[in-house]
């Protein structure tokens, strides 16, 4: 790697509130310490980042598993730092990489959760390379660089910082990387958790990806979004038979004609809001920082959702409507093999996602009700239920702690996301999971997410690795 072409052999990240402290870096083995600041962290991480996102880890079908070579990666990093990771092949090509960073044991664990695996990209839609690790205007871009390869090098240059400040800490501090995320986690995080429960079952709390810092137009931090709970997933397939015939002579009662009818009035049915006590709190904090209607109205949302004009308001900004509502997406529609044949089975699928109050049997019900045909038939593809963690834990306490010192009058909010993450396999081991991408983005940077030209800031990246070590460092930290 040639980092005086990539332009990092003169690197600076400017941090606000960056700080020095003492610490002993790699040359510890040799008995040799130095003085590290987080902008020099910052420069050490994005080395590893721009290495990391040219290890293409696509997760899609037809494509042949890599998570492993991350994996491979990231161990690599950890060893020659005095740390001795484990990596466990999960499948042919894929891999799940796990250390420890020990502690006295007063306190249990905390888990740094990331997945490596990142969603396929076209190199043809992006301005740069998606696999190139590039840096351009002070941007580190590739695939993953938000979602979530960047969050997973900043745990781990936070496992570095732990390690070298020689800090007493109260708890065991677990890295974690795993596999195929984007298409589900069975032979990743699920993976984990039924073959290696004994590896994590000490563990507390658990980090990973979710909501982020929200960004204003001005720069200024909107809000830190912390998540608490994610929407059910809830996969659902609908069925249409009917006569097959000549496409001359049509059919009225057809399957497609019964299928698009039962798709019709689900899409001008849509669901009605629901307010739950978290989503309530996230918009009455959230409040402050608006003005106008949306301060009204999110100030008051119960009273909100029930005006007609106003919900309308609130339903343009996707996010948070889908906080206040469960969605179906129409995502795939199957009939038919040849243009003149009239076929005898129609169907379609749709991808909701559920608030945690919400019974998938008393939702599929309500499905039933609005196609009210019972020759559409109705069934379960996939059910994936995420518990709420609460907010009102010591870790959230110090991620607040922490916010409050770098952005005094920033709320500390939590949000229930509309994806879903691994958290809800470590969820139901009893780990109080949390998702947090301690990065500062606004809407055009997350738009990037699953789509083309994700990139980060690397002046950003480095804040977040500071947020990271400051909130692990406190909540870890002897008292």
């Amino acid at each position: 790697m040639n980092w005086k072409k990539l332009g990092l052999s003169s690197l600076v990240i400017a941090v606000a509130g960056s700080t020095t402290f003492s610490v002993a870096a790699n040359a510890v083995a040799k008995g040799v310490s130095k003085q590290l600041s987080f902008e020099q962290a910052g420069t050490e991480a994005t080395r590893y980042l721009v290495d990391y996102l040219r290890i293409d880890t696509s997760n899609g079908p037809g494509i042949a598993a890599n998570e492993k070579a991350g994996a491979d990666y990231l161990a690599s990093i950890l060893k020659a730092n005095g740390f001795e990771p484990q990596v466990f092949e999960s499948a042919p090509g894929r891999g799940c990489i796990y250390a420890r960073l020990k502690g006295n044991g007063k306190k249990k664990a905390i888990i740094l959760l990331s997945h490596i695996d990142v969603v396929p990209a076209k190199a043809e839609n992006w301005q740069h390379g998606p696999f190139s690790g590039e840096i351009h205007d002070n941007e580190l871009w590739g695939r993953g660089s938000l979602d979530m390869k960047g969050m997973g090098i900043a745990e781990l240059e936070t496992m570095l910082l732990l390690k070298r400040s020689g800090h007493v800490l109260d708890r065991d501090v677990i890295f974690l990387g795993t596999a195929d995320e984007e298409q589900g986690g069975a032979m990743g995080a699920k993976w984990f958790v039924d073959h290696h429960p004994e590896l994590i079952k000490d563990a507390e709390y658990l980090l990973t990806e979710g909501f982020y810092i929200d960004s204003a137009e001005d720069g200024n931090a909107r809000y830190w979004g912390i998540d608490v709970a994610e929407k059910n997933l809830l996969w659902l397939k609908l069925t249409a038979k009917g006569a097959a015939g000549h496409a001359s002579m049509p059919i009225a009662n057809s399957a497609p004609n019964k299928l698009a009818r039962a798709l019709q009035k689900l899409v001008d049915s849509p669901m009605r809001p629901i307010v739950l006590p978290e989503v309530r709190e996230y918009f009455k904090s959230i409040s402050v920082a608006e003005k106008g209607q949306l301060k009204t109205a999110f100030a008051d949302i119960d009273a909100a959702v029930k005006n007609p004009e106003t919900l309308k308001t609130l339903q343009k900004d996707s996010m948070k409507a889908a906080m206040l509502q469960n969605t179906f997406s129409l995502t795939i529609i199957k009939a038919g093999y040849k243009t003149n044949v009239i076929p005898s089975e129609a169907t379609a699928e749709l991808d909701c996602r559920l608030l945690p109050s919400v019974n998938p049997d008393a939702f599929v019900t309500e499905i039933k009700s609005i196609i009210n045909d019972p020759q559409v038939e109705v069934t379960k593809i996939d059910w994936i239920k995420a518990e709420p963690s609460p907010f009102n834990t010591e870790c959230i306490e110090t991620i607040k702690a922490v916010a409050a010192k770098e952005a005094p009058g920033v709320p500390v909010v939590p949000v229930i996301i509309p994806w879903f993450t691994d958290s809800h396999w470590f969820r139901d081991l009893g780990i109080t999971s949390y998702g947090f991408l301690p990065f500062q983005i606004n809407e055009k940077q997350i738009g990037t997410v699953h789509g083309i030209n994700e990139r980060i800031p690397l002046a950003e990246f480095s804040n977040g690795i500071r947020r990271m070590y400051l909130m692990v460092e406190k909540l870890c930290s002897s008292k």
